[in-house]
């Protein structure tokens, strides 16, 4: 409309400020009289309806958020009546058929609460001694356990032999004796000759500097036989330095718990399935070496073979004419025992009744190792390396009497 006007209404138009507010109303109620007859289409050229198309899009995507939470919802109500049901059918087939439970029911349960297949035992030093390997420690492994003491139970009351070699802090449970810190030469002669000079380094001048230097704490990794991952022997040991006024305590908790706490109920099983089958007091006289030696027998000792397994190591300092010598009287006389004192010198050597059947049956291999001369001290022995400490004694008389009293003595150089 303002634009029909001639150049001079317009002149007037701006020279009069009332005037052109009263048409300016005017232009104005005509569009909006013009929108209302002609509809929307028009008006959107004015930008007028942006705010409420706006407002309606938000709608819709608030409607169909909703919708989703809704089929969620409903998902998951669908998913906790299928495992309602599910569980109520596990309740029923335990009622209908006992206290009876599948292999997949445990691994559905727990996945970690499954058969435990790890071998019963494993050799943690020597070759050919065993000791129980806790694994998961499920109850169906601990029973393996107890009728392994119920096996063992029936050997003793039979008479019969076990092809098994227990170590000698397992027989020492079995039979409920303490276990001691030289029990872990038999266990691993490795790490307790380790700990044993770790004992001898406490004694040094500058024990305290080689202390610090080693950087040990009352901690341990165990192997993966042993459980694997690090423990604690003390509360707070990972914290606790290993120094030399308390390396001895650091010293017999790590032997315990290697050998005791490691595998306390296997142990604890194999002695009770062994009561199962003999009273307590059957066991009361028996020494560790009695029970293996009953167990599992002596076999004819070979003395071909004992020589061929068997090295020399010189400390005597002697000449080689005299050493050989010495060499031919100590097997001379070995070979004139009798069977039973051909057992008891192999027992007495390496702390086996018999010999294995191979040469890899032995570790560490047999050795001799030769004193200077001494004509009044016996021969001695360290089992756990399976070695014989003898001095060159001055006739083969004395060798064979001495050598003999000593077997029968069990005169062990550490124990």
């Amino acid at each position: 409309m303002l634009l029909e006007l001639s150049p001079a209404q317009l002149l007037l138009l701006l020279a009069s400020e009332d005037s052109l507010r009263a048409r300016v109303e005017e232009a104005m109620e005509l569009l909006i009289a013009h929108g209302r007859e002609n509809g929307a289409d028009s008006i959107l050229d004015l930008g007028l309806l942006e705010a409420p198309e706006k407002a309606q899009q938000q709608q819709q995507q608030q409607q169909q958020q909703q919708q989703q939470q809704q089929q969620q919802q409903q998902q998951q109500q669908q998913q906790q009546q299928q495992q309602q049901q599910q569980q109520q059918q596990q309740q029923e087939n335990r009622k209908r058929h006992g206290s009876t439970r599948s292999v997949v029911d445990m691994e559905l349960d727990d996945p970690d609460d499954g058969d435990d297949n790890a071998p019963l035992f494993y050799q943690p030093g020597k070759r050919g001694f065993y000791s129980p390997r806790p694994g998961k420690n499920t109850e169906a492994r601990l029973n393996c356990f107890r009728n392994i003491g119920r096996i063992l139970g029936l050997c003793l009351l039979q008479n019969e032999l076990c092809p098994i070699t227990l170590n000698r802090h397992v027989i020492k449970v079995l039979l409920g004796r303490k276990v001691n810190w030289h029990d872990f030469a038999f266990f691993d002669p490795v790490m307790y000759e380790s700990l044993r000079q770790l004992i001898r380094h406490s004694q040094a001048g500058e024990a305290e500097a080689v202390f610090a230097a080693m950087d040990l704490a009352f901690a341990i990794d165990l192997c993966k036989e042993e459980g694997a991952g690090q423990v604690e022997l003390l509360s707070g040991g990972v914290n606790m330095p290993v120094t030399p006024l308390n390396v001895y305590e650091y010293v017999r908790k790590y032997a315990e718990h290697r050998m005791l706490v490691v595998a306390e109920q296997p142990l604890h099983a194999m002695r009770k399935g062994l009561l199962d089958v003999l009273p307590k007091n059957a066991l009361e006289d028996l020494t560790a070496e009695d029970f293996r030696l009953l167990v599992n027998g002596c076999g004819e000792v070979n003395v071909q073979m004992l020589i061929s397994f068997t090295s020399f190591n010189d400390e005597s300092g002697e000449n080689a004419d005299k050493l050989l010598q010495f060499k031919r009287w100590f097997w001379s006389i070995v070979e004139k025992m009798s069977m039973t004192e051909r057992q008891d010198l192999v027992y007495f050597w390496t702390s086996s009744p018999s010999l294995p059947a191979s040469e890899e049956g032995f570790q560490p291999m047999p050795s001799i190792t030769i004193r200077p001369p001494d004509d009044l001290h016996l021969p001695t022995a360290n089992t756990c390396i399976s070695r014989l400490y003898v001095p060159l004694y001055s006739s083969k008389q004395i060798l064979k009497q001495k050598l003999l009293l000593a077997v029968k003595t069990k005169n062990f150089g550490f124990v």
